[in-house]
Formats: C-alpha cells, structure tokens, sequence
C-alpha cells in the first residue's frame, strides 16, 4: 500500500493490482480501453485508486490534488500510480458474482482467486477464446471466454462437499450464455479480460515445462495466420489417458493438479532421455 502524508493526517491507497476494490478493476478497466495518452492516464487512474477510502477521506485527498496542491505534489501524487506498471501481477478474484443486464434473475459465479478451482478442459477452452480474441478483437470471443468461466451456482451446492460452486462445464450451454454476457457493460468485461490474463500470466510462470512448448507453438499459430489450436494440450491429456472414460476424467480434473502431474512427466521424460543419451 502507499501512504500518502498530508498535514494532521495519512492516506492508504493501493499500490498493486490485488489491492483494488471491484469498482476500482472496473474503472481502471475502462480507462485502459479508451486512447489516452500516459499522463492522462496516470492522472485519472490517482482518482480511481482513492475510491477505496472512505468518502470524507476519498473527498480531501481528491479536493488537495486537483485545487491545493503545486505542479511537485500533484507530480508526486501522480507517481504512485507508476506501481501499477512495474508490478502487474492480478490473481486476487474481484468479481467473484456478475448478472446480465436485463437478466436479472441470472447470477453468474467467477472462478477463484488464481483460477483455483477450475478444471483442465475448462483452462483449455477458455484460452483458446482468450488468444482468439486477442488476435482479432472481436467481442465474441471475449463473451464466449467469460461464458466459460462464470456459470450459475449448482442448486446442490454444499461448501462442505463441494470445491466448486458453479455448476460444471457443459460446452452446450456456451453459446447461449455468451449471447447474454454480450449485455454486460463492456468496462467490466474487460475487468474479467484483465483478471483472466494476470492468472494465465501466473500459470505460465507456474509450470515451465509444459508453457515452454505452449509458447514456441503460439509463435507458429501467428506464422500460420493467427490460427490456434489446442492441439498440444489434447495431446497432453491424451497421453495420460487410455480410454475415452479416463480422457473425460482427466480434462475435469483440477487445474493446478492436471498441470502439476503434467509437469512431473515432461520431468521424468526428460531425465529419461537424457540417460538414454
């Protein structure tokens, strides 16, 4: 946190990506959309990063920065939003319920902090709408990854039983979901675009072993025309599995543990080889 020291009195802002507040993500978000030049951007994003005080507070900071404080201070003040640059780590979840606009007995339910609590073949098919959709820009791959991921809470649902609230993955029910989120305000869909590339970004650095080869064949996808497959990663899984049954068990296993047991293989593959040589 940053502390910000005005006579008789302290300030706490954020100074990480993991510190912001729901609204905060959303209207850094929308800032990040629009074409502003740096200045005005760091300018804009001070007075976002004070939302998270109180209003009295939120109010004398916000009134010193724009009528009281000289061209130093305010260059100060300005400054601190540098930290959200050099350290752009985002896993903390911050949208953890969303609704569809005039849907609103729908509630949708995030994954957790990290993606924690998804599966593989969930991983798997949110990436690929993920790089579609940074290649060309087009809103429909952006709906079709957030459709992947948030889904309506299970009715069985049983903290004591169950990891995951939301119901499982049924690639059936995509499409019609992403022609709801497609009503979502478009700064929050962006927020979700920017939490889900701060925990890819996570598990890149994670698992090494399996992400080097993601990353030379992300390379090729771009030579071929900006074409993606999940050819590697079925390939992964099939590898671990010798029947239908078990492809289907494992693609709903856990993430984290999917790509650790990944992991160990590549390891054990490697150190086979290598005394092979």
């Amino acid at each position: 946190m940053h502390q910000v020291h005005l006579p008789h009195k302290s300030y706490q802002l954020p100074s990480r990506w993991n510190e912001l507040n729901s609204d905060q993500v959303i209207k850094a978000a929308y800032l990040s959309s629009q074409n502003l030049d740096p200045i005005q951007l760091a300018k804009l994003l001070f007075l976002v990063i004070t939302r998270s005080l109180p209003w009295w507070q939120r109010y004398r900071l916000q009134f010193f920065y724009l009528f009281q404080a000289n061209t130093s201070e305010r260059g100060d003040l300005i400054f601190l939003t540098r930290s959200f640059s050099e350290f752009t780590d985002f896993t903390a979840q911050k949208l953890k319920k969303i609704r569809g606009k005039y849907v609103p007995n729908i509630t949708w339910y995030g994954p957790n902090s990290s993606l924690a609590n998804c599966t593989l073949w969930e991983y798997i098919k949110s990436e690929q709408y993920f790089m579609k959709y940074i290649q060309t820009k087009d809103e429909k791959w952006l709906n079709l990854l957030i459709a992947v991921i948030y889904r309506p809470s299970r009715p069985d649902y049983d903290a004591e039983m169950h990891e995951d609230i939301r119901v499982p993955l049924l690639d059936s029910t995509v499409q019609a979901r992403a022609v709801l989120v497609a009503k979502l305000p478009l700064p929050q869909r962006i927020a979700i675009l920017m939490w889900f590339d701060g925990c890819r970004s996570f598990i890149i650095k994670s698992f090494p072993p399996i992400f080097k080869k993601e990353e030379s064949s992300s390379k090729q996808d771009q030579r071929n025309g900006g074409k993606h497959t999940s050819g590697s990663w079925l390939d992964m899984i099939t590898s671990l599995a010798a029947n239908m049954s078990q492809f289907t068990e494992i693609a709903n296993t856990n993430l984290t543990i999917a790509l650790t047991d990944i992991s160990f293989r590549i390891r054990q593959q490697a150190k086979s080889a290598t005394k092979n040589k």
